[in-house]
């Protein structure tokens, strides 16, 4: 059933505006929390150029929709009465203005409520500007109705933008997390309404589809992650292995050179001589791998020179040597030998 929102007052009924002592004032100014509806319409709105746009099609819509004979037929507007309680208008204006007043606050008592659309300040702006829009005219009656079907789903459309945007800012096992939260009281309050037999008014089942969505859609993306995350890991300790042969060879070339003493002559051991290159130059790798790597090249010429290592070779005489010119040329002569070696 469609939920409107709309006043209308007894034809023979006669409106009487009431001034509000101060004492009374006060007391409505405690119950709005010092806002009122126009305070927090002005707000969402943003700018004041914006709140003069929607009241001047307001009250132009207000204006247009009563009946065409009114002022023909109005004592005040006749000049035949000063009292403006006799104005022919003043119940259609009314009976529109409570309507308008009713209508706002639910909106921003829906507004309130999703914190996540009231922090949105570019989209609660747009959502605002809906929000007029399920404003309906009957002409010719100076009456007007609120759509609050229509306001809701426009709100939960909003807050789907707004759902989507902090998502995509956040980390993918915080937005799961967040979304299985939120199906869990989507569920409850589904049961709750079966329970009561409630009829679901926030249009639960769309709320549901729209989070089981974005879940499935997290959940591959966290796969993604992983499996991305597992290669890099994976490439990273290859990079590793592959680049403690050029440590080996830069550490040989120079201690051929006379530029670095050999790790035998270290005076705590080899061992400890490897150590200490390990940790200054920050190696990603033990001492008893490198020692192994250095003894397979530096007892092995064969091995040195192999096939395997023409590039490893290449790199550390053009890149890792260019301040030890015996050292480059020894290993510039080694790149020469693996290279002639298989050709």
């Amino acid at each position: 059933m469609k939920r409107h929102i709309g006043v209308r007052i007894a034809k023979d009924q006669k409106t009487n505006k009431i001034a509000l002592g101060p004492e009374m004032k006060e007391y409505f100014d405690k119950l709005s929390m010092g806002k009122n509806h126009i305070d927090y319409i002005k707000e969402f709105l943003i700018t004041k150029k914006n709140y003069q746009i929607v009241e001047e099609a307001m009250t132009k819509a207000k204006t247009d929709s009563l009946p065409p004979d009114i002022e023909d037929n109005c004592q005040y507007c006749n000049d035949s009465s000063d009292d403006e309680n006799d104005k022919k208008c003043s119940r259609y204006y009314a009976q529109m203005d409570i309507t308008y007043l009713l209508s706002a606050n639910e909106y921003i008592r829906i507004v309130l409520s999703n914190k996540h659309v009231y922090d949105n300040k570019k989209l609660l702006l747009l959502l605002t500007q809906k929000f007029f829009k399920c404003f309906h005219f009957i002409k010719g009656h100076g009456l007007m109705y609120f759509d609050l079907d229509a306001m809701i789903r426009e709100t939960l459309n909003i807050g789907f933008l707004s759902v989507s945007q902090i998502f995509s800012k956040s980390d993918t096992l915080k937005n799961l997390s967040e979304i299985n939260i939120t199906l869990n009281n989507i569920e409850e309050e589904t049961i709750q309404n079966k329970v009561l037999e409630k009829e679901d008014y926030y249009y639960l089942d769309l709320q549901k589809e729209f989070f089981i969505n974005k879940q499935r859609f997290y959940k591959e993306k966290l796969f993604i992650e992983n499996q991305e995350s597992s290669k890099k890991k994976s490439k990273a300790k290859t990079d590793i292995k592959q680049s403690i042969p050029k440590y080996v060879l830069y550490y040989y070339y120079l201690q051929l050179s006379g530029d670095f003493p050999y790790f035998e002559n270290h005076p705590g051991g080899k061992i400890n001589g490897i150590k200490d290159v390990i940790k200054n130059d920050q190696i990603a790798t033990t001492p008893k791998y490198f020692q192994i790597k250095y003894n397979k090249i530096a007892h092995y010429k064969s091995n040195r020179i192999a096939k395997n290592q023409e590039s490893n070779i290449d790199y550390v005489a053009n890149n890792m040597l260019n301040d030890y010119p015996i050292a480059k040329e020894i290993a510039l002569s080694e790149l020469q030998q693996a290279q002639s070696k298989y050709r």
